[in-house]
């Protein structure tokens, strides 16, 4: 069996921190500019290097289709009938419905890396280059046509697969030479300009980053989506290097946890949207933000347990004997 590379783990398990920690933090993004400021941040380069990462395991090739099915639509619909469920019980819906068109919440992601996946089949025909420059292409593109919306996470699997591909390309050597980059304080130093970039555009909003909607949702002036989207696909490049930078490549106690980050992705939802249907109504102070990084952390260890990926793996199974 091959050995774990233990800089990935760390680098997701990180990177997973940072998610749960980002959907804590949106309820009180607003009471204050510097909460704001650090929401968008995180937003910037954390599901596109998730998404960047994913690209680079791609490298082996294409895979079959029935082997994506079985892997992620599966688990997609698996979980899309627990949301649908858990949503109707809260009260986030008034009753149940499983519509496997419109991803409930977080769930979009694995109709994404469905997609990317697929698409990846492109390259049997094209070149890589000739791919990725067309993921570019399309993901500026694709804002301007509002028909995809949410439907199948159309719009953000397109907007994303930029990311994809260039994980797909970037060469192993490159990845080496981040591992073991003696300069650390650059990573700083594009981390605090990426956050100066953030703090100083007054006009962003939440799908600036999410890029879920098209521009004519979000955008007073819709044809400068394509232009801004290609601001901040390289604003999220700057990100996820800056990130990588910092990652440690030795093993350490939690690095096993990272095995683990889409178990966590896709359990973390029903508590942050448990605590969302409360409406709870009161700004943090800066101690109880802190607490509250220190709180995902928490969670993110526990969901990456061993018993908790059991538990998940034999609920997938549930749904795999027919195929």
């Amino acid at each position: 069996m091959e050995k774990r590379d233990a800089y990935f783990d760390n680098a997701k398990l990180f990177l997973m921190i940072l998610v749960v920690f980002g959907h804590f933090l949106q309820p009180f993004a607003n009471d204050h500019p510097l909460y704001n400021d650090l929401y968008y941040f995180i937003f910037t380069f954390h599901m596109p290097a998730f998404i960047l990462i994913s690209g680079y395991f791609a490298k082996s090739g294409p895979k079959p289709i029935l082997s994506l099915i079985k892997k992620l639509v599966l688990p997609y619909i698996f979980f899309q009938l627990l949301y649908s469920g858990y949503y109707t019980l809260i009260g986030l819906q008034d009753s149940f419905s499983l519509n496997l068109g419109i991803p409930q919440w977080s769930l979009w992601f694995l109709l994404s890396l469905f997609g990317w996946n697929v698409l990846l089949h492109l390259t049997k025909y094209f070149t890589v280059k000739q791919v990725l420059i067309a993921s570019v292409l399309v993901a500026l593109l694709v804002g301007y046509f509002p028909i995809f919306d949410r439907y199948l996470a159309i719009q953000r699997t397109l907007t994303f697969f930029p990311y994809f591909m260039v994980g797909y390309v970037i060469p192993k050597s490159w990845v080496e030479k981040l591992k073991t980059y003696p300069k650390k304080w650059i990573a700083l130093l594009l981390f605090s300009g990426l956050f100066l970039f953030i703090q100083g555009n007054d006009l962003i909003n939440k799908y600036w980053v999410f890029g879920s909607k098209p521009y004519e949702d979000y955008l007073t002036q819709p044809l400068l989506g394509g232009p801004q989207r290609l601001v901040f696909f390289a604003a999220g490049l700057v990100g996820i290097i800056a990130f990588l930078l910092l990652v440690p490549k030795e093993r350490h106690f939690f690095s096993n946890w990272g095995k683990n980050t889409l178990t966590v992705y896709l359990l973390h939802g029903f508590l942050v949207k448990g605590l969302r249907a409360l409406e709870l109504d009161f700004e943090i102070s800066s101690l109880e933000l802190f607490l509250l990084f220190i709180g995902s952390m928490l969670l993110t260890a526990t969901l990456s347990s061993k018993r908790v990926g059991q538990w998940i793996e034999k609920g997938k199974q549930v749904l795999q004997p027919s195929l």
